[in-house]
């Protein structure tokens, strides 16, 4: 993975200078306390500028929409973000600068408190791996005002980060600068070029080094690599602007760990919940007692006049029998028809239990598939919905894959809220519903304007296909996969979601 260094960002910082300053603040959001959102109004343009302080991928850009980043605002914001409003919402940038070598980008403001009187603030944007922060700090005193993460003396012994004590800048490393080195003096530090030199990540370093052997190339290489902009951003891959190289790449890398992340979360609590249901299976009554049980208590009736009272034990074909003696004969038995009678009952809900945790297993198993097939974040977060059993958000509908094929359109679901939405919301009486056979899958409805128009057998293989690669089955040579009449499907009453019953159905092997 490649980090945001610095001479991308001072890249990035040229070109869009001109946004910053003199911009106004709008609104200020903070979907997380790794993430703030600027609304910045420039030149008649508004503009989203999105700053992410995550240590796995600090960066800043600007995006088009919240979508982009599946920025999500939370209902109570988090303290800091209350102080960026305070102090930011509505000043100007009266200056912006990027500290040289370093990837710190600083916003200057003139803030005016509730007497009028002006203030100098700063607010420093400090993308450096796991110390990554945003700093508000009044430039005047040097005191900071508020911070994204504090930082106590017992994190960190070097530098520390709270409101109410004195901002300092990291403290510098100890590296020179390539374009104010001479050649001699770059060969005696050319060793570890990331370590001694300014503007150099590893991956950059490798990436301009590659095939250079000579020395004298190599300097002259890299020197070159600190002005031109189109060596980076082959570096990069992409030969956008620095704005659109930043968030391409970023997007798709939070994007990617956002799901990594919340697959692995969902992943533990379905197997978590699926060996809970296992050990109903595991803990099983002996259920072969209480046939003797009722045998014994049988045999004590039948044979009560060849019992002596006062015996302890006796047995008759095959069975042993145990007696209290300090109860009459009819009284053992009836004690062991009270036992057969008990666990009778209980063998009775045990397997009630076990039919319901069958059919639970089975549920448990389809949103397990569903969350190993996901490729949305979307798709997560209703499956994160559903096993959570939290309350719905009914004006926000689940985002249904909608393909066309043919003229026909084709709904495939992802999780069992998109498959309950379809065949709830979405599909006439008349339209085809694909599945596979005995195997957790999506639910693919085949859209045929309520039985007016037919589809060909392309069309329909087609669905089975789709319902074939969106299932365990995708790898196998051959799978079974039925389908019916979306009017021959049944919801049982106190079922899963996306959990359905079907008559009539046929089926094809793709």
């Amino acid at each position: 993975m490649k980090n945001l260094d610095s001479l991308t960002l001072k890249f990035f910082y040229e070109e869009n200078e001109h946004v910053f300053n003199n911009g106004v603040i709008q609104k200020i959001q903070m979907p997380k306390r790794t993430e703030i959102l600027f609304y910045i109004r420039n030149n008649g343009e508004n503009k989203k500028f999105y700053i992410n302080i995550n240590p796995k991928y600090p960066h800043v850009c600007f995006i088009k929409d919240k979508s982009d980043y599946s920025v999500k605002i939370p209902k109570s914001p988090p303290m800091f973000c209350m102080q960026l409003r305070k102090y930011l919402e509505g000043a100007k940038i009266i200056k912006s600068n990027l500290v040289q070598y370093d990837r710190i980008l600083e916003f200057h403001f003139l803030c005016s408190d509730e007497f009028g009187i002006e203030t100098p603030i700063i607010l420093s944007i400090e993308l450096m791996g796991k110390y990554s922060n945003v700093i508000l700090y009044n430039s005047k005193t040097g005191l900071i005002i508020g911070s994204a993460h504090n930082v106590s003396a017992e994190k960190s012994s070097k530098r520390e980060i709270y409101g109410g004590i004195k901002y300092i800048y990291p403290e510098k490393q100890e590296k020179s600068d390539i374009l104010k080195t001479s050649y001699s003096a770059f060969i005696e530090k050319k060793d570890n070029i990331p370590k001694n030199f300014y503007y150099f990540s590893k991956p950059y370093f490798d990436f301009v080094s590659k095939g250079i052997t000579d020395d004298e190339k190599l300097f002259y290489a890299l020197q070159n690599a600190v002005f031109e902009k189109e060596k980076i951003k082959m570096f990069w891959g992409n030969d956008k602007s620095f704005n659109e190289i930043i968030f391409d790449y970023f997007s798709k890398t939070v994007n990617e760990d956002l799901i990594s992340t919340k697959k692995t979360k969902l992943l533990k609590a379905v197997k978590t919940k699926i060996k809970g249901v296992k050990l109903l299976f595991e803990n099983k009554i002996d259920y072969e007692k209480y046939e003797r049980y009722k045998k014994s208590g049988d045999l004590i009736f039948q044979y009560i006049y060849k019992i002596d009272k006062n015996s302890e034990n006796v047995e008759f074909e095959g069975v042993n029998i145990k007696l209290n003696p300090n109860l009459t004969l009819a009284e053992n038995a009836q004690r062991y028809y009270k036992l057969y009678s008990k666990l009778k009952s209980a063998k009775e809900i045990q397997e009630k239990r076990e039919i319901e945790a069958k059919k639970r297993l089975l549920y448990l198993e389809d949103v397990l598939f569903s969350i190993e097939n996901a490729d949305k974040l979307s798709v997560l977060e209703e499956i994160e919905e559903e096993i959570t059993e939290e309350k719905p958000d009914k004006t926000e509908k689940p985002k249904v894959e909608t393909i066309h094929f043919k003229g026909f359109e084709i709904y495939l679901g992802k999780n069992n809220k998109q498959n309950d939405y379809i065949i709830k919301k979405l599909s006439s009486p008349e339209d085809i519903w694909f599945h596979a056979y005995d195997c957790p899958s999506s639910h693919c409805v085949l859209k045929t304007q309520n039985g007016r128009v037919k589809p060909t057998n392309e069309v329909m293989l087609f669905c089975a296909n789709l319902v074939k690669q969106n299932s365990p089955m995708k790898n196998l040579n051959k799978a079974e996969i039925i389908y019916t009449k979306r009017k021959f499907l049944k919801r049982p009453p106190l079922t899963p979601m996306g959990y359905v019953t079907y008559s009539c159905e046929k089926e094809i092997i793709v």
